[in-house]
């Protein structure tokens, strides 16, 4: 058989293209990690150094001695995962109930919680500033965490909904039958089989909040900051200090990094469980 030129040259193209996109989305991450290694004369250099340069870990001794990022880490670390533990075990009930029972006003209940997760937090921010006061909450771990739990069940219950009504309910009706009680059916059938729904519902909500900036910004002061906050220590009446500024967003985005590699498998099957339904 003859090779279809016309075939195998689109197919290529469209390689070159996806490795082009990729590579303008991988560029700036790549630079920010390179120039963490950069002496400072390297980092204001012009044109900027990419590769031709020697690695030095000032910037990082930097951060861990004089700014104590691991301070930092731990109150992201503590916020991002009491977050997503409680939005998931909050929302797979709630899911659970709006895919598989009827009840009055559902539908309105369900694009309610869809328009608190259209509220941007900026909006309501200074609100949430005078309750925090009023309440003595200001700058605590547990109201950051309810505060994103106000923009994270309801995006949990809209995403996983799909992979619940995904699940035939007379697998659920066969274990019932079988003289199983509906919760047992619900955790020994529904919630494996949704396993993968709930680990890529758990990996955005985790990098959302750990990456979120405004909220905590505006809502934490010293004891609670969080990682993205610390962006405004480097930004001084004498200049910008990138190295440092540039080390710190590398740690940060380590976390996210490792977390999404670890649970690859179950985002990617999740991803894709749409496409192969049915």
């Amino acid at each position: 058989m003859k090779p279809n030129w016309r075939s195998l040259t689109g197919s290529r193209l469209l390689d070159v293209l996806t490795l082009f996109v990729v590579f303008a989305f991988l560029f700036p991450y790549l630079f920010m990690v390179s120039s963490a290694f950069k002496s400072r004369l390297e980092t204001f250099a012009y044109p900027p150094v990419f590769l031709n340069f020697t690695p030095t870990l000032e910037h990082f001794d930097n951060i861990f001695s004089d700014m104590n990022i691991l301070f930092y880490m731990k109150n992201s670390t503590i916020i991002a995962v009491c977050s997503t533990l409680l939005t998931i075990l909050i929302a797979i009930p709630a899911t659970y109930s709006f895919a598989r029972y009827r009840f009055r006003y559902k539908e309105g209940v369900a694009y309610g919680f869809l328009f608190l997760q259209m509220v941007p937090g900026i909006s309501i921010v200074f609100a949430l500033f005078f309750i925090a006061r009023s309440l003595d909450l200001f700058d605590t771990h547990i109201f950051l965490i309810i505060v994103y739990l106000l923009w994270n069940i309801p995006y949990a219950i809209w995403m996983m909904r799909g992979f619940v009504e995904g699940i035939p309910v007379e697998l659920e009706e066969s274990a019932m039958v079988d003289g199983a009680s509906r919760f047992k059916a619900f955790r020994l059938i529904t919630l494996p089989l949704m396993a993968g729904g709930v680990a890529a519902t758990a990996i955005l909500i985790f990098i959302g909040v750990w990456n979120e900036f405004s909220l905590a910004f505006f809502l934490t002061s010293t004891n609670a900051r969080t990682m993205p906050t610390t962006i405004a220590f480097f930004m001084t009446h004498s200049g910008i200090k990138w190295g440092p500024m540039f080390a710190t967003a590398t740690i940060g985005t380590l976390p996210v990094v490792v977390f999404a590699l670890l649970v690859r498998r179950y985002f990617i099957s999740a991803l894709t469980f749409g496409a192969v339904k049915g």
